[in-house]
């Protein structure tokens, strides 16, 4: 008779095993991390591996990340850096994105796209803006060593959010995200600049919060939020466009208004002032034509008037000194030392092109020597305000139509994104007000290095890609028909 076999002996599953270890492991080493670490470091490295975690799966997310770290709403004393070897240093925001890129880069492959195509004309002068910096370290490397050669070449890293707005906010929703994410970036750094202006206090760590002047204001105080001040003037252009066209109520937009105003008012730089006013007769002609500069100007006048009627109750002095400063435009041409050290830099560069036009000094080369003893600007030897000679000076005469190149492509990828969705998904208001924004820095540039440093070519990147999104998509609104009267 057959005995029944038995049951063979079960394998253990070593999987349950191999995770209770992995997990005492990772215990451990969080707890020695945490007892020889400060506190914050900890909660920086979980804060990290969750935003990295999430912009794997979505790299919008990271995107929309990247740019709160980019224009300070995290401040920068709590952004870990990485020195480089060879001067300057890495922020955790130029590492974020370059793993985004290649985060987005191996997606888009393994869906058999090809990622260059997407971004139509913008991609030409990416390859212009490649081919003069590469050449340029190339002759820094061999011909002329400059110690602050990577740490002005850092400028570059911005402009992968291109590729990284187009190819990961490439859904109506994701659009449609980022969007308000960059209207909620303007508003909360409106807020932080006022906060600075009317306390006297540092929140974003990397601004600039000082004494407007020396001589009759010395009790007010002025706070420049660099790039992300064209943050904010997009997020006002396009609240005044939806408010306008009654998508918005008055209830939230006209709050709204008068702290993006306030923000770009505590700036005190006549120079973003004046672009602004241009930027917004921009904005409203091809929003309404003449009909909306009207409203445009009405809408803005009532803004102001507001925001200097409650100013004069609070704070009259710092109303004083905004009036003063507004009105003193022809003043500071004729005397001002701001505009003498830029027109001291423009001559020195200019002298400094002649003498090498092929290569300039190279990226992170000195071309001045010390201005002014008083100067703010006396020690930095390699810095230039003015973007536009920034390039023929760091890179040679070639280089000189770099910026032209891009503000080209913008144009045409908006010309092309208005034609293909003309009486279809258009949307009048954010072309309008898009256009308005990136005519801004354009006009800065003159005077300040936008084309040349992380944020102010963050903001023509951004401002640049969604054109792009524009263009694929049309309107990032869902359609909802206007708010009637």
């Amino acid at each position: 008779m057959n005995r029944p076999r038995s049951a063979p002996a079960s394998t253990p599953d070593l999987s349950a095993v191999l995770i209770v270890i992995s997990a005492l492991l990772l215990s451990v080493l969080a707890g020695l991390t945490a007892s020889a670490l400060p506190w914050l470091f900890t909660l920086l490295a979980v804060l990290m591996t969750l935003v990295l975690a999430a912009s794997a799966a979505q790299p919008h997310v990271g995107l929309i990340v990247s740019l709160t770290l980019i224009f300070e709403v995290v401040p920068s004393i709590f952004q870990p850096h990485v020195p480089l070897f060879a001067g300057g240093r890495l922020q955790v925001y130029d590492l974020l994105i370059a793993y985004l890129a290649a985060v987005v880069l191996m997606r888009v492959l393994a869906k058999g796209l090809r990622p260059l195509q997407a971004m139509g004309p913008i991609r030409w002068p990416l390859y212009y803006l490649a081919a003069c910096l590469f050449s340029s370290l190339f002759y820094v490397r061999f011909f002329a060593p400059n110690l602050q050669a990577m740490a002005e070449a850092r400028f570059a890293i911005a402009w992968l959010i291109v590729p990284l707005a187009t190819l990961s906010a490439d859904t109506p929703a994701r659009f449609r995200w980022l969007v308000r994410s960059v209207l909620g970036i303007g508003l909360v750094i409106a807020l932080y600049v006022t906060l600075q202006s009317a306390f006297d206090v540092r929140i974003m760590t990397g601004s600039r919060v000082e004494t407007l002047d020396f001589t009759n204001n010395r009790d007010v105080v002025r706070s420049i939020a660099g790039g992300g001040v064209y943050i904010v003037i997009f997020a006002l252009f396009l609240l005044m466009n939806r408010l306008i066209e009654r998508r918005l109520s008055w209830q939230l937009g006209i709050p709204a208004l008068l702290l993006l105003v306030a923000g770009l008012a505590v700036q005190f730089g006549r120079g973003v002032w004046i672009a602004a006013a241009l930027g917004l007769l921009v904005s409203a002609a091809l929003f309404r034509g003449a009909y909306g500069i009207v409203r445009a100007l009405t809408v803005g006048a009532i803004t102001i008037a507001l925001l200097l009627s409650a100013t004069s109750i609070v704070r009259p002095r710092l109303a004083e000194a905004l009036i003063a400063r507004a009105t003193g435009v022809g003043t500071e041409f004729e005397s001002g030392a701001s505009f003498n050290w830029r027109k001291l830099e423009n001559d020195a560069a200019m002298r400094r092109i002649l003498r090498n036009p092929i290569m300039g000094t190279g990226i992170g080369g000195d071309y001045k020597q010390t201005i002014s003893q008083e100067g703010s600007f006396q020690y930095e030897t390699t810095y230039i305000h003015n973007g536009y000679l920034f390039f023929p000076l760091k890179m040679g005469l070639f280089a000189t139509f770099v910026p032209l190149a891009f503000i080209i492509a913008f144009l045409v990828t908006i010309h092309r994104g208005v034609a293909k969705h003309l009486g279809g998904n258009s949307d009048r208001a954010f072309v309008a007000a898009l256009c308005g924004a990136f005519t801004v820095p354009t006009i800065t540039s003159f005077t300040q290095p936008e084309w040349a440093n992380t944020q102010g070519t963050a903001a023509f990147a951004l401002f640049t890609g969604m054109a792009l999104l524009y263009r694929q998509m049309g309107s990032p609104i869902a359609a909802a028909p206007a708010r009637q009267s």
